[in-house]
């Protein structure tokens, strides 16, 4: 059994490599260079290595689209998991929300191999999935940050903040980084919105 489970997690293990390695050849050599010998040597294995685990191409770009959600589910664990626990002000959101918007627009690997998968995603259902999944995972996130503020309307404001997210890392990525200085007053805006009373 000892031996199953070991066997088990070394596969795991070469899993994730691959995937990242996915993700490193995204990011430099585009889609059209998401070959699985591209992925061997950006892994650093053997020639056929990969299609294990990815048998062909869709499988390949699954296994990056994967990899790029546990990425962003980990930046947004890291930042926003501590406003679930203890005390959150209004002054604390807006600090982890922008050191959100920072890294996910720092890493320049995610940062290409998203903008890639999402154009792909248009015209492939199965990637559309993914990323669907990965938004309504991030609506979630923020609807229990809002309930955990005790602000009203918890859903709607989670859809409208993380349309409003998605924006400001678009605009971060595709017309040029703004110091989180300058965008911290468009971030106040949009928290102190929540407290706002609906229109009646």
């Amino acid at each position: 059994m000892e031996g199953q489970g070991s066997t088990a997690e070394a596969r795991v293990r070469r899993r994730d490599q691959i995937a990242s390695a996915a993700i490193e050849v995204l990011a430099t050599q585009g889609l059209r260079g998401l070959t699985h010998r591209a992925v061997d040597s950006a892994a650093g294995l053997g020639s056929g290595a990969v299609n294990y685990h990815a048998p062909t191409r869709a499988k390949l770009i699954g296994l990056a689209v994967e990899e790029l959600f546990n990425r962003d589910l980990a930046v947004a664990a890291k930042n926003f998991g501590p406003l679930l626990t203890g005390d959150i002000t209004m002054d604390l959101v807006i600090d982890h929300f922008l050191s959100f918007v920072d890294e996910m627009t720092t890493a320049r690997e995610r940062v290409v191999a998203r903008h890639l998968l999402l154009g792909e995603a248009q015209t492939d259902p199965e990637i559309r999935a993914v990323f669907d999944a990965q938004r309504q995972a991030f609506v979630d996130f923020t609807t229990q940050i809002i309930l955990a503020l005790d602000l009203p309307n918890a859903e709607m404001t989670a859809e409208t903040t993380v349309i409003f997210v998605d924006g400001i890392i678009s605009r971060q990525v595709v017309f040029g980084a703004t110091p989180l200085t300058e965008l911290r007053p468009i971030v106040e805006h949009l928290v102190t919105s929540w407290t706002a009373s609906p229109p009646q």
